[in-house]
Formats: structure tokens, C-alpha cells, sequence
């Protein structure tokens, strides 16, 4: 069955002009989105620079091993698929603009995003999911307690300075928390900008509160909004979902589902299938019920104890954490029997909680979505 390298391979040669552009051109820019783009495509918006000349600098760049080296979560992958888009028909004169890449420890932040534009009939804001960064990860799970973290904030900045720029309508996407990043800015925007917004992709991305799909301004953007999840989702059952989303066939087996290079491709759509696996749904329901269980201090405690102790085993990415697996887990678990008697005992009746939540959902499973609250 086909992938996104299949598909630039069958129809590269296609102009949009032709072909429109759909979900598959969209989550091949999203995927483009994880690579290190700095020093290549201009920060500002006024400059720009093709995706073809970006490919071709990119492989001649005196570190291209370092750039290429996508951390342990992406898929290597993405560096050949940039290199097809970039000598394709379709997407080599494709601009890329407005490439932002920031880490900050202090802000427990991890942010990137980078403009696609040509002309007034492309204009795609794509932001980056997380990536080898640790801190990227205890961001993801601050989504747990916080009503806004600080690559929401970034991400609404960064639309609204895109607008100022690009001409005709903007799509906005992304995978895994860049399809959160997408959805928010989308819906947070001012309605001059929303106005504006053709589509929102939305590749398998953690939800928000259930307070979020009540809200006037995702109403007014809500048949924009083009989600998809494979049919093992993990991260994109997390938290709360607007219904509608669709289900994409996938090869991967378990947590590897979450790679777009496992979804399935047919001509220019994804092959769709009706539902989520009962693994999916087993496990959307344990731990959206879990979550639902825990006051905002308990899961605050949670995320912080958790995350603290990998700051003690002194890493940063994930590939640094299993390049030393064996030593790095004996730090961590070192670093928890140091964890103080009243902090341990209010994590260990959290996990607790989650075990019940496993076991209460034991043959309750059902093959049909899950928009569990949070």
C-alpha cells in the first residue's frame, strides 16, 4: 500500500493547477515541518525561498549529518521525502517563509513552524509536532492542568504575523501537537484573520478541554476542520475531540501508528476505514477516565514528579536517554526512591487510579470512535 513517498513518486509530476490540494499535500508539508530548516529558509516572512533550493541546500549543508539525524521519534524518512518534494513538479516551487525553532528550558516550551506560499492559491502555515526534546514532551503533558501552554501562545502570535503577510486564503496543519497548535491558533485567532482560514488539518493530535468545542469561535470554524487519526490512535484520543474526525488505515503496529510514513495512500486520499481499533478505544477510555478522576493539583503533582525525575538522570532528548537506556533507567529509578514519602504516596494512588481505569475498561471496548471528555 502506498505512503506519502509513494505518492510524490506517482503524482510529483502533477501541478495542483490539476490535482487540487488535499489532506495527503498537507500532511506531506506537516512532516516537512520536523526538519532543521535554520540557516535555509529566511525567519521573516518577506523572504522566501523554494522548496527545491531548500532541498538542495539542505543536502549540501556542511552539517547535513547532524540535520539529518531526526532524533528517535521521527521518522528518518522525512530527510528522503524532502529531497522527492523539492525535485517534484508539485511542491518544488512551493516558497517556505517564517521558519521559527525554539527550545526554552525555563518556559518548558518547545516551538517550531515554517510558511508554505505560492501565490494567492497556497498559503499553509504548518507547525512543527513535538520532537526528540524532552522538554517538548513535559509541554505535551502540561496540556494535562494548564489552560495554555506557552507554544499555544507562540503559535497564535505566529498566525497572526503570517497573516499580516501572506495574500488570499491561509490553511493552517499539523501533526501530533502541531495539530493542536493548529486547531487553537485557528480558533483563537481574530475573526478578521479566521475569516480567512480555508482549512485547518489536523494529523492525530492531543485534544483540549471539553470546554474548548463549546466555545463560538470553534463553531465558527468547526467545517474547516479536517482531522484525521489512524486506526490505533494514542496521542489523538488524548483529552477531548470535535466528532467527524477520520480514520486512516495504517501498517504500523501499536504506538508506531502515530508516524504519517505508516498511513495508507489511494490516489490522492488517504484509505479511510470506519472506526478505531478496540485497543484504541481501551485505551482512550482508561486513560481520558483517569484523567477526568484527577484534580487539577493531583495531575500537576503527577506531571511535575514524573518529569522532575528525568531532569535528575541529565537529558535532553530522547535520543540521549536511549543511547544509555540501561544506565539512564537506573538513574531514574535511583532518582525515585529520593522522591519525598508524601509525594510518592500521592503519585502511587495516581497510578493506582489509572490501573482502575484499566481494569474497569476491560470488555467494555467497542469498534466506534471516542470523544472522551477531560
Amino acid at each position: 500500500m502506498a505512503n506519502m513517498t509513494d505518492y510524490i513518486k506517482w503524482r510529483g509530476d502533477v501541478g495542483m493547477d490539476k490535482i487540487p490540494f488535499g489532506e495527503v499535500d498537507a500532511l506531506i508539508l506537516c512532516q516537512l515541518s520536523y526538519l532543521n530548516f535554520d540557516g535555509i529558509v529566511p525567519s521573516d516572512f518577506s523572504r522566501k525561498i523554494t522548496l527545491r533550493q531548500a532541498a538542495y541546500d539542505f543536502a549540501r549543508a556542511d552539517d547535513y549529518e547532524t540535520r539529518s539525524d531526526v532524533g528517535a521519534l521521527i521518522n528518518p524518512d522525512t530527510v528522503q521525502l524532502l529531497q522527492l518534494a523539492g525535485e517534484s513538479e508539485r511542491f518544488g516551487e512551493i516558497g517556505l517563509c517564517g521558519f521559527i525553532n525554539k527550545v526554552e528550558l525555563e518556559r518548558e516550551e518547545q516551538f517550531s513552524a515554517v510558511t508554505f506560499t505560492r501565490g494567492k492559491n497556497l498559503n499553509f502555515v504548518a507547525f512543527r509536532g513535538t520532537d526528540d526534546n524532552i522538554v517538548g514532551w513535559k509541554e505535551d503533558f502540561n496540556l494535562a492542568f494548564m489552560d495554555t501552554v506557552p507554544s499555544q501562545s507562540d503559535a497564535l502570535a505566529y498566525l497572526g504575523e503570517a497573516a499580516q503577510y501572506l495574500r488570499g486564503t491561509i490553511m493552517v496543519g499539523g501533526h501530533s501537537k502541531g495539530a493542536n497548535l493548529a486547531l487553537y491558533s485557528a480558533v483563537n485567532i481574530p475573526k478578521k484573520i479566521q475569516s480567512r482560514i480555508s482549512a485547518v488539518y489536523a494529523n492525530d493530535g492531543p485534544g483540549f478541554k471539553k470546554e474548548f468545542f463549546e466555545r463560538a469561535e470553534f463553531a465558527a470554524i468547526k467545517d474547516r476542520l479536517h482531522a484525521y487519526v489512524p486506526q490505533l490512535s494514542i496521542v489523538g484520543m488524548l483529552f477531548s475531540h470535535a466528532d467527524g474526525y477520520i480514520t486512516v488505515d495504517s501498517d504500523g503496529r501499536g504506538i508506531r501508528q502515530h508516524d504519517p510514513f505508516t498511513w495508507h495512500i489511494l490516489g490522492a486520499h488517504f484509505v479511510e476505514l470506519v472506526g478505531l481499533d478496540e485497543e484504541s478505544v481501551y485505551i482512550s477510555q482508561t486513560v481520558n477516565g483517569w484523567f477526568n478522576a484527577l484534580t487539577q493539583t493531583q495531575r500537576e503533582l503527577f506531571v511535575q514528579t514524573l518529569f522532575g525525575l528525568l531532569k535528575n538522570v541529565d537529558v535532553r532528548t530522547n535520543s540521549e536517554f536511549t543511547e544509555n537506556f540501561g544506565e539512564n533507567l537506573f538513574k531514574l529509578l535511583k532518582a525515585a526512591t529520593k522522591v519525598d514519602s508524601e509525594t510518592r504516596e500521592a503519585v502511587m494512588k495516581t497510578v493506582k487510579l489509572l490501573v482502575k481505569y484499566a481494569f474497569k475498561n476491560v470488555g467494555q471496548l467497542k469498534k466506534t470512535p471516542v470523544s472522551s471528555g477531560f
